[in-house]
């Protein structure tokens, strides 16, 4: 897989809420703080949009996506300066997929998804993108509403099969949005890095292709074509830290989900091209502040946690 796709199935996206709202006249809706994703279409009319944090408020029309990824509270509304209502007034209670009538009047029409990140290491991805992610070309913003249209459709009729297919469409909404916010925006992180395809990101992909390999500076600027001062410097410039830094990030992260699927650390240490357990543990605890064993511990422990809400138990 490419590196984005990496780091994604790392979070385990998953879709758990899908709906809208119609609304006409004057109307306001405030939002809470909440832990998930946030992705939007208005596909009908225009309103505002004011994210806590985020700067100016945004005027949002028929056809533009939106993405709110840190969960800050915000307000929806044809006119900012009304009070809001609370949302738990008109959305507390509706069914999946159902479309919301604030009020009698129509005209406005918003469809979206609350995505849940299920990894442990959300902030890889989401701690470099801003509190309102927007998506504006025109061509990019039909596909989005043809999946949010879509998915809509699939939990309004629930046929066989339908939870998944939303759970396919939410993931492909959100890393559409991310690929055509990254080809618009600049800015420091693996995550624009990827945009830089010749070096820095040809570096991160040859990381990703082969992690176990005994990669150094020199070597990766060999694979990229560049001498090792020049593309230490653009890598330190582009990522935020250094590529042994990056390379370590990643080899914990593939060690913490083998942890978590139970192999042993001798075979984990060796996958990723560790010389002795020793070697492994070291750098295990410097990176995530936990021994590899109470990575494992802690994630078990969770999981038969999560297992006890699920069943009521």
């Amino acid at each position: 897989m490419d590196p984005l796709s990496d780091i994604v199935s790392f979070l385990r996206l998953r879709s758990y809420l899908v709906g809208g709202f119609e609304a006409g006249g004057n109307w306001s809706i405030g939002f809470d703080a909440y832990e998930a994703i946030k992705c939007y279409a208005v596909t009908e009319g225009a309103c505002w949009i004011a994210v806590e944090g985020a700067g100016e408020p945004v005027f949002l029309r028929e056809g533009d996506c939106f993405m709110l990824p840190r969960g800050r509270p915000f307000r929806v509304a044809s006119d900012l300066s009304l009070p809001p209502d609370d949302w738990r007034r008109h959305f507390l209670g509706t069914e999946e997929g159902a479309l919301v009538k604030l009020n009698k009047d129509s005209g406005v029409t918003v469809l979206g998804g609350h995505f849940a990140l299920a990894g442990p290491h959300a902030d890889m991805l989401l701690g470099m993108l801003p509190p309102i992610v927007l998506v504006r070309g025109e061509a990019e913003r039909e596909t989005l509403r043809w999946a949010f249209e879509r998915m809509r459709k699939e939990l309004t009729d629930l046929k066989p099969g339908s939870i998944l297919i939303a759970q396919q469409l939410a993931s492909m909404i959100f890393i559409k949005a991310l690929r055509l916010y990254l080809d618009e925006n600049k800015g420091t992180g693996w995550l624009f890095a990827l945009s830089d395809q010749r070096v820095v990101g040809a570096a991160i992909k040859a990381i990703h292709r082969e992690p176990s390999h005994s990669w150094t500076v020199e070597t990766l600027a060999s694979e990229v074509g560049m001498s090792r001062a020049s593309f230490a410097a653009r890598f330190r410039q582009l990522v935020g830290e250094s590529p042994i830094e990056y390379l370590t990030h990643w080899r914990m992260l593939l060690a913490g989900r083998s942890l978590e699927h139970g192999e042993p650390i001798s075979t984990i240490a060796h996958a990723l091209g560790y010389e002795s357990e020793s070697a492994f543990r070291t750098a295990f605890k410097r990176v995530t502040g936990n021994t590899p064993r109470h990575h494992a511990r802690l994630f078990a422990q969770n999981n038969a946690a999560s297992f006890l809400v699920q069943n009521g138990t």
